[in-house]
């Protein structure tokens, strides 16, 4: 990184960002109240390390299932704006469905049941708004823009912790849920209003005419097929990616599972009562990404790929210390470094894919990147409940987190990596029709 300033001023003057942006950020307070909500209830009326795990587990699947089929709808579609309001809508009905739920009834095999159907709709809304942002945001914005995000992510992290501690503490896990469903009914408000022309925006594009006439399903599910099997082919061609695919979906597994399960049981070991330790660390990651994010607006970032693994490398390094330190100031310390890289990561990947990816492929890329980082967290989460086990939660959050540390640093001394820079390179390869089998 070097020192010269980068300007993010104007992108939200854009009123078009700025509903979405306001959209986002009040959806992912609403993620986090749900996140403190859903951990704590289960160990209350299960008190499984196992459970806990496994439950956690199970929400991530759907959303990994249908990401690559909403990549699809993303980069066809001319309504994507209509899609998200279609998410935003139907996790207000399954979070009101939790919330009576969890009222009524203190089953967990329920509550994760009902659970299952947000992840559906995580699955078509993420690579969705990803594409979305090339519809609402100038290409000379993309880095502010999505460094705005990963502030509004921050805002989440904080405010929707520390709100679902008070709120589970106070009055308890149902209207955590009811508080979830009200953020999403908001952000799809907003969403409804229309936008306007954004000046040096990409034109909605998308892989059909606006005149052809409608296909048969079968055709549409092999077009589906075909658009999924070009966007692996363009992947398969860019070594950058592959690594950051690969060592991403290993790494970010052990952080979602260290944090899901281990975390909770090192600062909540008693369950609700004590939601508010887990909330102020949660949202002590958020203030770190603000710092993060103060940071990353005062530099301009010349060797992208070496800076990024340096921050999942950081990040690594203060879950493992965590476990070594336990509850207390040391791991609230910790979680402050966590949210720096976080942010810093966050801000500069999808701006990088943004940036370098053909814009026919944006969706499908930005939803085989999503599988990618997502993919094994299942896997990664349902492994900690046997871990905590066996060695019980800060042994597992040692063990997870060295492992990370040593896949980021493998990442670093990867010659595509070191050589990724600010400037496109060369040989990174177009998207040619012939890429794909037809």
């Amino acid at each position: 990184m070097s020192s010269a300033p980068q300007s993010h001023r104007g992108i939200m003057a854009q009123p078009a960002f700025r509903r979405f942006w306001a959209a986002r950020t009040l959806s992912l307070v609403g993620d986090y109240a749900f996140r403190i909500a859903f951990a704590t209830h289960l160990i209350t009326v299960t008190g499984s390390a196992s459970v806990l795990a496994a439950a956690t587990a199970a929400l991530l699947v759907p959303s990994l299932l249908f990401y690559l089929v909403g990549g699809a709808v993303g980069d066809r579609t001319k309504a994507r704006r209509r899609v998200l309001v279609v998410c935003d809508v139907a996790r207000v009905v399954v979070l009101l469905l939790i919330a009576a739920a969890t009222y009524w009834t203190t089953s967990a095999l329920l509550l994760v049941a009902l659970s299952l159907l947000i992840g559906v709709a995580d699955g078509f809304f993420m690579p969705v708004s990803f594409s979305y942002m090339l519809e609402i945001t100038s290409r000379d914005k993309l880095v502010s823009a999505n460094s705005a995000l990963s502030v509004s992510m921050q805002f989440g992290l904080i405010g929707g912790p520390l709100i679902g501690g008070l709120l589970v503490g106070f009055i308890g896990a149902p209207a955590t849920f009811a508080f979830d469903a009200l953020t999403f009914l908001l952000s799809g408000v907003l969403l409804m209003v229309r936008p306007k022309g954004v000046t040096g925006a990409r034109p909605v594009t998308t892989g059909e005419a606006a005149d052809e006439p409608r296909q048969p399903m079968g055709e549409q599910l092999r077009r589906f097929g075909r658009d999924i099997v070009e966007a692996l082919h363009y992947v398969r061609g860019v070594p950058w990616l592959l690594i950051f695919l690969g060592v991403g979906a290993l790494v970010n597994a052990v952080f979602a599972g260290v944090l899901d399960v281990p975390i909770p049981l090192i600062m909540s070991p008693e369950g609700t009562s004590q939601a508010q330790s887990l909330g102020v660390f949660y949202a002590l990651e958020g203030v770190g990404a603000l710092i993060g994010a103060v940071i990353l607006m005062r530099l301009t970032v010349k060797r992208l790929g070496t800076s990024m693994f340096a921050m999942l490398l950081m990040m690594a390094a203060a879950l493992t210390a965590v476990g070594f330190f336990g509850a207390g100031i040391p791991a609230l310390a910790l979680a402050l470094l966590y949210g720096i890289g976080l942010h810093v990561f966050n801000s500069l990947y999808p701006s990088l894919l943004q940036d370098r990816v053909p814009e026919n492929l944006t969706s499908r890329v930005g939803s085989l990147s999503f599988l990618g980082f997502d993919g094994l967290i299942p896997l990664g989460t349902l492994l900690m409940g046997p871990l905590v086990t066996t060695m019980d939660a800060r042994g597992a959050a040692v063990v997870a987190g060295a492992a990370a540390v040593l896949l980021s640093l493998a990442a670093l001394l990867a010659p595509s990596i070191r050589g990724l820079k600010a400037e496109p390179p060369a040989d990174v390869p177009a998207a040619e029709p012939d890429l794909a089998p037809r």
